[in-house]
């Protein structure tokens, strides 16, 4: 029986994969863990667990002895590291758990995979790393440089030079690593754009946006991530070369982009737009976070040629099915904003 191990399982993306492997490979066995910080709930793999198709462990990935022990005694081929903190805002007001949990955290997972000869390792980082997009830079792609310009993406760029020099400094090792656009779907936490607008409207509050609202991303449905990172790990390996010390285009990263770019102003309008509200009324301009990028995108050719990646939901069905969910779904999300007076960082006061 495959044994394929997540981290970060009880997260967003982390939890969304499970389900996608559950799904799909119903002789899998699926270990999980997660440290159950408040940003991540159990019950977004609760019927996995229920239903026998996840062990799920509370720890900490930093917790060298917690994860070595849970890697003896699953004995997984596959590790997929989803664990990190993850929230802009956040790391702003509090740098410290994040640099443990996006370095030393990618760090461990690593060097136990190493020792005990996981089959493959696959990282998961982000798009942030690159930094901002120059007006001259079409996108970014898996040579540009790390550039990080917060503490969050910073941590993250962090653990992907970690990543990188595992890549090549341990030949025998199997590790990929991969970046994404911007994430939406179901079991999002209510901190970050989407999910927060939307919940502040169904609670009767307005959702805010950051500055003139202007900023652009690139947006993937979690489920097509999901499709992305299971072709990475199921992929040919790749043979590191040396030419790739000086062309990280050559490693074993993917980048992976529907191709669709969209301001925060233009998502809003969508959701307001499927809730049947006014966005006049449920809208509100607020003062722009510190050190917001402005505008970010890549290119996943690298994936579409190599890996045969091909998203399948376009992002406004997509996005309206996103927000239908939360509407039926209150009570995944109403215990948690009962539970935090204000998931909304109010930037003016700070």
């Amino acid at each position: 029986m495959t044994s394929i191990f997540i981290t970060g399982v009880a997260g967003f993306i982390g939890s969304n994969y499970a389900h996608y492997v559950a799904a799909k490979y119903p002789d899998y066995h699926i270990a999980g863990v997660d440290k159950l910080s408040d940003f991540s709930r159990r019950e977004n793999v609760a019927a996995l667990e229920s239903g026998g198709r996840l062990k799920f462990h509370k720890a900490d990935i930093c917790d060298r002895e917690a994860m070595e022990k849970i890697y003896r005694e699953h004995q997984p081929e596959y590790v997929v590291n989803f664990a990190a903190e993850s929230h802009n805002d956040r790391a702003i007001a509090d740098p410290t758990t994040f640099v443990r949990s996006n370095v030393l955290g990618a760090q461990t997972l690593l060097d136990l995979s190493r020792i005990l000869k996981i089959r493959r390792h696959v990282h998961i980082s982000t798009i942030e790393v690159y930094g901002e997009q120059a007006s001259d830079v079409p996108f970014f792609t898996e040579a540009s440089p790390l550039n990080a310009k917060t503490p969050y993406s910073a941590s993250k760029a962090a653990g992907d030079s970690i990543v990188r020099s595992y890549m090549q400094t341990y030949p025998g090792m199997d590790i990929c690593m991969t970046h994404c656009a911007n994430n939406y779907g179901p079991y999002q936490f209510p901190e970050k754009l989407i999910p927060l607008s939307i919940t502040n409207m169904l609670t009767g509050k307005k959702a805010a946006l950051y500055g003139d609202g202007l900023h652009r991303r690139d947006w993937l449905h979690v489920y097509d991530h999901c499709a992305g990172i299971d072709a990475v790990l199921h992929s040919a390996r790749v043979q590191i070369t040396e030419e790739a010390a000086t062309n990280p285009a050559l490693l074993p990263i993917f980048d992976f982009s529907a191709r669709h770019e969209v301001s925060n102003r233009e998502i809003l309008g969508i959701v307001v737009d499927e809730l049947g509200l006014k966005f006049e009324d449920h809208v509100e301009y607020v003062a722009d976070r510190p050190n917001h990028d402005r505008r970010y995108l890549i290119n996943p050719l690298k994936a579409e040629t190599d890996l045969g990646f091909k998203p399948s939901i376009s992002f406004e069905q997509g996005l309206r099915e996103t927000v239908r969910w939360y509407v039926d779904n209150r009570s995944w999300w109403e215990p948690i904003l009962a539970g935090n007076q204000s998931l909304q960082f109010d930037w003016s006061k700070k």
